[in-house]
């Protein structure tokens, strides 16, 4: 099988680095007008509004849509249409966690083809077309998912069950991961983002198509959640901005492993996997590389945290 690395076009990573990273809209793409792109809670709490100003002192005009529930749905992608037609953006900028990103994703395909038939893509990835008509930027206020990195959207079908729509056309221009966002984290959210981390890394790693120029950055998100959870948790900013970088580097990797991405997994290592990759080769080998005796000392560690 063929296989590719696939990223976005430019990736920044570090604190501060939004405004940077947004600058480049108006000083090289000459954009004009923006649909910045989040869900309620976050615009409601004005974690967007940064994002937003940002983009009015280049003179871009921005218009906003957050009117998306838990799961992004067919019907929330549908009602943005008006809008899209009317405002006609030169860039889509999601700004969140993985919904508002999700979403962002999907609306960048449909804005190129209005008529996509959604569930239809989710089932064949070839009917996901390039968008022409916008760049797509994507802003991660958590480090739960990496998506500003993959090229996923997780969406809700008209059913009300969980798909997802996959294409290299869904990863955007410019991906940012900025760890001023994460200081807003709570405790709580600061645990179940490094639990996601770690469940998407290390199923990744162990999943048979991961090759050498994945292994790396797993291995990497996998390490800083064990060593630096502890410290996120209890707000420190150098900790949450290793795992935010962590999040990124999972999100770049398992986008070019697994074909669909399931949510709401429970956190790695289950009892199964527990079983099956206790004696298992490739587990020993992540044991080894993060400094484990044995793949069992590794499970216990990971659930410690």
């Amino acid at each position: 099988m063929l296989q590719a690395l696939n990223l976005p076009k430019k990736v920044y990573f570090k604190p501060g680095c939004m405004p940077v990273a947004l600058r480049e809209l108006g000083d090289i793409y000459r954009c004009q007008r923006a649909l910045l792109v989040t869900d309620p809670e976050l615009y409601r709490a004005g974690i967007a509004a940064p994002v937003a100003d940002r983009l009015r002192k280049q003179e871009i005009r921005v218009a906003e849509f957050f009117t998306i529930g838990k799961r992004v749905s067919f019907a929330d992608l549908r009602s943005a249409l008006p809008k899209l037609s009317e405002f006609q953006p030169d860039v889509i900028v999601g700004v969140g966690g993985n919904n508002a990103m999700s979403a962002a994703k999907a609306l960048l395909a449909l804005y190129q083809e209005p008529e996509l038939d959604l569930a239809a893509a989710a089932a064949d990835s070839k009917r996901i077309p390039a968008c022409t008509k916008a760049k797509l930027v994507l802003v991660a206020t958590n480090f739960s998912s990496g998506a500003q990195n993959s090229p996923f959207a997780m969406l809700e079908n008209d059913s009300g069950q969980n798909c997802s729509l996959k294409s290299i056309h869904l990863l955007p221009e410019i991906s940012v991961t900025d760890a001023d966002f994460t200081a807003t984290l709570t405790a709580e959210q600061a645990r179940t983002c490094a639990l996601e981390i770690l469940s998407h890394a290390a199923r990744a790693y162990l999943d048979p198509s991961c090759t050498e120029f994945t292994d790396g950055m797993l291995t990497e998100a996998i390490a800083a959640v064990l060593k630096y959870t502890q410290y996120a948790v209890k707000g420190c900013p150098a900790a949450r901005e290793k795992l935010h970088n962590a999040a990124a580097l999972a999100g770049a990797s398992y986008g070019n492993i697994v074909d669909e991405v399931t949510p709401r997994l429970p956190y790695f290592p289950t009892e199964q996997e527990v079983s099956i990759n206790d004696n298992d080769l490739r587990c020993a080998e992540l044991a080894e590389r993060l400094g484990f005796d044995d793949c069992r000392a590794m499970f216990t560690a990971c659930q410690a945290l």
